[in-house]
């Protein structure tokens, strides 16, 4: 009986080795084994359609991979180590991966054709590159068209306003109102330029945040001389108040907030035909609290879910009745993340918005 057991054993441990030894032979990718002196000793089908040889068996593994030439064979078998490698065989590419086999003292090496993703990666490198290139082309030609308006603007504001204060003296109304909006409509282009170079910046995870303690009643109070003159144009009551303490202090990245508040302030403003708008500074526990309310037209329900993703607008078409670039709450979400501050909004068709901005008090958050 025992002698039966080892032989039906040993017929099964031989019948393992004609089937590995027949899944080696019939596969598609080159493999071979190599003994401690670098004679092959073994190879498949493919193995010798690979390097043009009627017969490699006993030839030297550095004559068909010659990177082996570098390679401490009897470490690589002792240590039963692993080596990955890529070469050209015949304008096409092969990645050969070599495992030492101490217990049988030679080293198996299997290969496998990786022209095709060699092709992918270097198709998606040139993609990559062109990218990168076409990234910087329009940061570029941002930032100079940028420049190139900005500068006639200004003096196109500049001198608007001096005509105005010119005009208000000989009680010229009229033209007051004409210089007015032309000031206006000056602010409003150089706005919509900073949003497309904000937006960008913070697109390509370029824009760099800076911490620091701000007194948010001091930046307001700025912001809301600034957009005096457009409520005043639209015939808006406008008002700033403040419930909180008499300097409220959120530590925020500056530049970030003024850009938050401008487009909210500008948004109350434009889509509020008549009423008022009102800008309310109130404490909740160490949080600064800041609610632009306004009694414009409001948000629909329908619409809500979409006032952050960039390029949206409610109305669109050439029909719409209010421009604008659908980038204004995109930007202030996008930078009201990077402060690690919230905002919430409540709005009722027809009646009104209010958009309350929670900033992190004098809290230092932490920063990745």
């Amino acid at each position: 009986m025992k002698k039966k057991h080892l032989e039906e054993k040993e017929n099964l441990r031989l019948q393992q080795a004609e089937l590995m030894a027949l899944f080696a032979e019939l596969s598609p990718d080159p493999i071979f084994r190599f003994d401690h002196t670098g004679k092959i000793i073994l190879a498949n089908n493919a193995a010798h359609k690979l390097f043009h040889r009627r017969n490699v068996l006993g030839e030297n593994v550095k004559e068909l991979l010659s990177f082996v030439s570098d390679i401490d064979i009897d470490n690589l078998i002792t240590e039963t180590r692993q080596i990955t490698n890529t070469m050209i065989v015949d304008e096409r590419y092969y990645q050969f991966i070599l495992t030492g086999v101490a217990k049988f003292n030679m080293c198996h090496v299997y290969g496998r054709d990786i022209t095709d993703l060699k092709k992918k990666e270097t198709e998606l490198k040139e993609a990559l590159a062109r990218a990168e290139e076409a990234k910087k082309i329009k940061e570029n030609f941002l930032a100079q068209i940028s420049h190139e308006i900005r500068s006639p603007l200004n003096a196109i504001e500049g001198y608007a306003e001096y005509l105005m204060d010119e005009l208000k003296q000989e009680k010229r109304e009229e033209l007051v109102d004409i210089f007015r909006s032309i000031k206006n409509s000056s602010k409003r282009l150089y706005r919509t330029f900073d949003l497309l170079l904000n937006m960008s910046q913070v697109q390509t995870g370029r824009y760099d945040v800076r911490f620091e303690k701000v007194n948010i009643y001091a930046l307001l109070k700025t912001l809301f001389i600034e957009f005096k003159s457009m409520a005043e144009e639209k015939k808006l009551a406008f008002s700033l108040v403040n419930k909180g303490d008499e300097n409220p202090i959120a530590y925020v990245d500056h530049y970030s907030i003024v850009q938050v508040f401008a487009n909210l302030i500008d948004n109350a403003i434009k889509f509020t035909n008549e009423g008022e708008v009102e800008i309310i500074i109130s404490q909740e526990d160490s949080n600064v609290c800041v609610d632009i309310r306004d009694t414009g037209i409001g948000i629909s329900e329908n619409y809500l879910k979409n006032i952050y993703t960039p390029f949206s607008q409610e109305q669109t078409g050439y029909t719409r009745a209010y421009d604008g670039t659908g980038l204004g709450l995109a930007l202030v979400k996008s930078f009201l993340d990077l402060n690690r501050a919230r905002i919430k909004v409540q709005t009722q068709v027809n009646k009104g918005t209010t958009f309350r901005v929670v900033l992190n008090g004098e809290k230092k958050w932490k920063t990745q």
